[in-house]
């Protein structure tokens, strides 16, 4: 199994009773990550660029009301590179804007995987943030955010897929607070 430099390397940083660079939740996050990025199966055979778009409802909303006009509504439009030949990793670009005008954007970088006709998909966008009015983000303690995204995907066909996911989003543990940010996401996928 090979493992990532980045995971080897997290425990090589010192750790000061004051403030940990990485908590336990952080250090598993990177490791399983790595180990999504290098150790799973070899990437979709679908060697074609994506666009998505997805809305997504914060899981702290209460009222599991998903209508557009709610405060907790978010809408996020990526792009997805071709699989490369380096693990079949793909790059892009994502953009998040919600109702309160609290806009995301950032690059990225992911693998699809295909799982019994389903595609699923994980990015990491480090990603600078925007915040208006009274709005959750702010318990991140700052404009400099990593978003991590995983979706589920139906094929309808060769070109259009539907799908369920999961976004995180959290400093890194790098300023205090780090609360975080938990949200479901409905995306729909088109391949070109």
């Amino acid at each position: 199994m090979r493992v990532s430099l980045l995971a080897n390397l997290m425990f090589l940083i010192p750790h000061s009773r004051k403030k940990k660079m990485f908590d336990s939740a952080a250090a598993i996050a990177v490791i399983l990550g790595s180990a999504w990025f290098t150790a799973v199966p070899e990437p979709t055979a679908a060697n074609k660029e994506t666009v998505t778009f997805s809305y997504m409802a914060d899981v702290h909303n209460k009222e599991w009301d998903l209508s557009l006009t709610k405060d907790k509504s978010v809408i996020d439009v990526s792009y997805q590179s071709k699989p490369t030949s380096f693990y079949g990793l793909r790059y892009g670009a994502s953009a998040m804007l919600n109702a309160q005008g609290t806009y995301m954007f950032g690059p990225g970088v992911g693998k699809t995987i295909d799982v019994k006709g389903l595609d699923m998909t994980l990015f990491i966008y480090p990603s600078y943030s925007s915040i208006k009015g009274d709005d959750r983000l702010r318990s991140l303690s700052g404009s400099f955010n990593f978003r991590t995204t995983f979706d589920v995907m139906y094929r309808l066909n060769q070109k259009t897929k539907l799908g369920i996911g999961l976004m995180h989003i959290s400093n890194g543990g790098y300023k205090e607070p780090n609360h975080g940010l938990e949200a479901v996401r409905l995306t729909w996928g088109y391949d070109y």
